[in-house]
């Protein structure tokens, strides 16, 4: 039986398969390149069109996406695509009676410590979906519960014991130090390892779980549902809203649902799943674009530097053992870091700015051929989203999956609430 979110797995299903060569080809990579151009958009004939772009078109498809108007003269199969992503990403908000536009949405209650005006925006608009499923639950279960401000708040919102489990030690020592008005407690646990532990009857959330966390979630829920003996446990059920879908310890993922037909194509290797972790926005959480920008063109000045001391590298290898962040100061010191880890004798000054400047001309080129690569990271994301929707419902849940909060609040903002009786 085809049901609409079938019908909307196999729709981005089909998509990621048919552009996993796009997905796989990042510019700058000497796979499937020929002039420095990734070979399946020469194949399409991309290529020149998004060679071609002024800097003023290029800040408009990068800040804009997939909403920006891209029928003006691009190829007609690429115009195709954007049109496809836009109806593989429309998703409904699952937000009752707030704003999902530009605006970010604050409730009136105060700000309690530690709690940004973003995570305070994040957890009002969550427990808006919990509430209804937590009320008819005996146990609520906040998975990755940090400073444990959505496992307080639900307390005091829902008259039932609320769990928060942590795996960070320090974490969970800070979120018992903190006031509750409501039955909450904090254990320390790593569930990827030692299991969730799941009760009949509990309702397990998690805000941005990252990434096979929210797997893990899903699949325990669905295993306890199926082993209900008696309704009288009360009902099964999950809220869920996921990131950093690469942060998992196997180098990929395979989907949840059975597809033997796409099964190569749907098992997404650790990089390509951290492509969903991107923003367009120019107010990024931890940077704006512009900065990001910046920090891309100096760790491609940094990755030119390290090959010609060690040889071919893959990109994005060069920031390894550093923060990402470091990326966002002064190249100098960025070159210092890098090659003081690895215990490489520094560069000279031509030679960083030697490096600078090419690096400057190849970003150009990599931000332009990046674009098509760039729309499909919204695509990734959502088809993780689906398949954990999808996975359930086989199982008997009744699905509803949305945006919960705006962009602005977070990028990561899709949510799924499942239900089994």
């Amino acid at each position: 039986m085809t049901t609409p979110l079938r019908a909307r797995w196999r729709a981005a299903a089909s998509l990621v398969a048919r552009t996993r060569d796009v997905l796989d080809a990042r510019p700058g990579s000497a796979r499937s390149e020929r002039d420095g151009v990734p070979g399946p958009l020469a194949s399409r004939g991309w290529a020149s069109f998004l060679l071609s772009l002024g800097d003023a078109r290029v800040e408009a498809f990068e800040a804009r996406g997939r909403g920006a108007d891209w029928t003006q003269d691009a190829p007609p199969s690429l115009a195709a695509l954007v049109e496809e992503i836009r109806g593989v990403c429309a998703l409904p908000s699952l937000a009752a009676g707030q704003e999902i536009g530009s605006k970010l949405t604050i409730a009136p209650r105060p700000a309690k410590r530690l709690e940004t005006p973003r995570k305070r925006a994040q957890i009002d608009a969550f427990a808006r979906l919990v509430v209804p499923i937590a009320s008819r639950a005996t146990r609520v279960v906040d998975v990755g519960s940090g400073h444990g401000h959505l496992t307080r708040e639900l307390a005091e919102r829902v008259a039932l014991p609320v769990v928060g489990l942590e795996r960070d030690v320090d974490l969970a020592r800070r979120a018992r130090a903190f006031p509750s008005h409501g039955d909450a407690v904090f254990s320390v646990t790593d569930v990827l390892r030692d299991g969730l532990g799941l009760l009949p009857g509990d309702c397990v959330i998690g805000l941005h779980a990252c990434g096979e966390l929210g797997d893990a979630m899903v699949e325990s829920v669905g295993r306890v549902a199926a082993s209900l003996a008696a309704p009288s446990h009360g009902p099964a059920s999950i809220a869920l809203v996921g990131c950093c879908l690469q942060k998992r310890r196997a180098a990929s993922r395979a989907p949840l649902v059975a597809s033997p037909a796409l099964e190569s194509a749907l098992d997404l290797p650790r990089p390509l799943l951290g492509l969903s972790n991107l923003t367009t926005r120019d107010d990024g959480v931890e940077a704006t674009r512009a900065d990001n920008l910046a920090g891309r063109q100096r760790r491609l000045a940094l990755h030119r530097l390290l090959s010609l001391r060690l040889g071919p590298m893959r990109l994005g290898s060069e920031i390894d053992g550093l923060n990402r962040r470091a990326a966002h100061g002064e190249l100098a010191l960025l070159v210092t870091r890098a090659f003081q880890h690895r215990g490489l004798a520094m560069p000279s000054a031509a030679e960083i700015d030697a490096a600078s400047a090419w690096a400057r001309a190849e970003h150009a080129r990599f931000r332009r051929l990046s674009l098509p690569r760039s729309m499909l990271a919204r695509v990734l994301e959502v088809f993780v989203l689906l398949d954990r929707a999808l996975y359930l419902e086989e199982r008997g849940f009744v699905v509803s999956i949305g945006t919960v909060f705006a962009e602005r609040v977070s990028a990561r903002n899709l949510a799924l609430v499942a239900t089994r009786s």
